[in-house]
């Protein structure tokens, strides 16, 4: 069976790449978009992607000097803040936690956990390494990191920046077949969770429980909205 094809977008200059293809056009357009004035650093570049949802990926490239704290605040803003949840980095042989004092006794493994203050450069070390992030341990979203290049380059002020992004994803209601514009998180029949706004009264569930379609593994969770 042919592999899916995942469509995206450049985050740069806004051209269409394919999942499988995109290091080919940011390869080159990264770093045609550097900020000049700013300081030369090494920078990691990582594809990441949501656990059991392929078609949300995206890829980023990272100060390898900054601290891992900075790639959770990215990957929090992007894709998954919604009530200030924990979250940790699992790279062998440590876990990383945002806060590794409380979650040293849930975990059972005190001696594996480490904050993050921890290097980006450090801890994806080298082309290839993997690893697995985690928000929330009530209503998990869990994404795979995968470092996939380096370079050296000029990000500015930030210190995470994306590269890439797949486009929204086009969900339908479930009533008329239209663009769908919410999410039901509680609708367990075999029908489509998705309605638009004209037929979102038809619903069997109560407006309490709609969130916003979105771009996100984390919609219809928790109270994300994007």
């Amino acid at each position: 069976m042919p592999q899916r094809t995942f469509k995206g977008t450049c985050a740069l200059c806004g051209t269409a790449v394919d999942k499988r293809r995109s290091a080919v056009h940011y390869s080159a357009c990264a770093a045609a978009h550097e900020v000049d004035t700013a300081r030369g650093a090494d920078l990691v570049v990582l594809r990441i992607t949501a656990v059991g949802a392929p078609q949300y990926w995206l890829d980023a490239e990272a100060d390898a000097a900054a601290v891992l704290s900075k790639l959770d605040t990215f990957l929090r803003h992007i894709w998954l803040e919604c009530c200030g949840h924990l979250s940790m980095f699992s790279v062998a042989p440590f876990r990383y936690s945002s806060s590794p004092s409380g979650m040293a006794g849930f975990l059972g493994r005190a001696n594996a956990e480490r904050s993050m203050r921890a290097k980006i450069g450090e801890v994806f070390n080298c082309i290839g390494q993997k690893g697995t992030y985690d928000y929330d341990f009530g209503s998990t979203t869990r994404l795979t990191i995968e470092r996939t290049g380096a370079r050296d380059g000029r990000l500015g002020k930030g210190s995470v920046r994306l590269l890439v992004r797949n486009n929204p994803l086009r969900w339908t209601c479930a009533t008329c077949g239209k663009p769908a514009t919410l999410i039901c998180c509680v609708h367990e029949t075999e029908d489509s969770p998705f309605v638009c706004d004209a037929h979102k009264k038809a619903h069997p569930c109560s407006d309490a429980v709609f969130l916003p379609v979105v771009n996100s593994p984390r919609m219809g969770v928790c109270g994300y909205a994007g």
